[in-house]
């Protein structure tokens, strides 16, 4: 790319956003956004907002975001990336879209996989994640799991992108 690359890296999710900011291949910014409440069309429409908000804060020029497992995932969630995919396009954002198994690739060899491990590797290659990955490790439910895949999904697409 002719321009510095600079990449939002979204993981959706029907009560939580993961999401990611770099520039170049540097990791610039990370979050985890809480989408509160049963599901909604103002909840999606919340969904969006943050997105579209994010849009305007970094100014992107890639947006990534993590592509559904199909019979994982619910068409409310379908929805919602579809909506996230349309708004990027319209920002003038190249929208790219890797599987988990591809972001597993990107961090690992042969080693069985799970969203722990991947969390470990991310922390591992971007250490200012650490202390998130100490905390996660102790909650029975994972909060910043999310952000750890948006994370990897950035860092797959900058990769990918800056060969």
């Amino acid at each position: 790319m002719s321009r510095e690359l600079r990449i939002l890296a979204v993981n959706p999710g029907s009560r939580y956003l993961g999401i990611a900011f770099f520039q170049g291949v540097e990791l610039r910014d990370w979050k985890v956004k809480i989408l509160k409440g049963e599901w909604s069309r103002e909840k999606m429409e919340k969904a969006k907002k943050i997105v579209s908000f994010l849009i305007d804060y970094w100014r992107p020029n890639v947006l990534v975001i993590k592509l559904l497992h199909p019979s994982r995932s619910s068409r409310n969630l379908k929805i919602l990336v579809a909506k996230i995919k349309v708004l990027s396009k319209k920002r003038g954002l190249k929208v790219y879209q890797y599987s988990i198994k591809e972001i597993e690739d990107f961090f690992f060899t042969k080693e069985k996989m799970n969203k722990r491990k991947l969390a470990e590797m991310v922390a591992s290659r971007y250490t200012e994640l650490i202390p998130q990955f100490e905390k996660e490790k102790n909650h029975r439910n994972p909060y910043h799991i999310r952000m750890f895949e948006a994370v990897a999904l950035g860092a797959t697409c900058s990769y990918k992108l800056d060969k």
